[in-house]
């Protein structure tokens, strides 16, 4: 049995981590289907790629930019490729409360019966994960909203009231953790943009990757 630590550095306004995030589990999905004994702990971490934005259009200051509307097209292509399709409209702001709830997720997770713990594209984390990325990126939702959020944290079980998700987003503890994953990634782990990820530590993959790419490390961490 070979096991797999897979970080994920990440941030839930970027498509191109969205993308990833299908090519991991797809990679994920056809190992497992290859190695059923072989297991696989996947967290994401934050990384915000605008700290202190501000609520604006999405991508309205560069909407009209040749460039820039080649870019969103290379990334619809690769999207619907995944099964994606991406919508720019609505407004966006800060991500810091979204990475705030994906490591509540993971704290949970981490806190739950090993016996409820045996998929890894089942875990609670990377349900939240996938919840936020569809709703701000394919469905025009505002992923610094409460209104959004809250739902999201209610539904997948991370609190039972509404005033206790608002605590726990006011809350210094989840503040500091935010910032701490941060410093982390920046400078223990030198991540400089996303998606990035790291393999039990050691094995980096930085940009957007097809599921071939994962399969290939995964094998060769397997023969090792």
């Amino acid at each position: 049995m070979t096991k797999y630590k897979v970080d994920v550095y990440a941030d839930t306004i970027c498509p191109w981590c969205y993308i990833n995030k299908r090519s991991i589990d797809a990679a994920i999905e056809r190992h497992q289907a290859r190695y059923p004994e072989d297991e696989f702990d996947v967290v994401w971490r934050p990384y915000m790629l605008y700290p202190n934005a501000k609520i604006s259009g999405k991508f309205s200051t560069h909407s009209s930019q040749p460039l820039f509307l080649s870019i969103l097209d290379r990334v619809e292509r690769a999207g619907s490729s995944h099964g994606l399709t991406f919508s720019w409209e609505g407004r966006t702001g800060s991500t810091r409360d979204s990475h705030k709830l994906i490591l509540l997720a993971a704290s949970q997770d981490d806190a739950a019966p090993a016996s409820n713990r045996t998929h890894p594209l089942i875990s609670k984390q990377g349900a939240v994960t996938e919840a936020i990325l569809s709703g701000a990126l394919t469905r025009n939702q505002d992923v610094s909203s409460r209104e959004f959020l809250i739902p999201i944290a209610l539904a997948h079980g991370l609190a039972d009231t509404e005033e206790e998700v608002l605590r726990y987003l006011d809350g210094e503890e989840a503040n500091a953790r935010v910032d701490a994953e941060m410093a982390r990634a920046r400078g223990e782990i030198g991540v400089t943009a996303v998606p990035s990820v790291v393999v039990n530590g050691r094995y980096r993959v930085g940009g957007m990757q097809e599921p071939g790419v994962f399969g290939g490390l995964f094998e060769r961490i397997r023969a090792r």
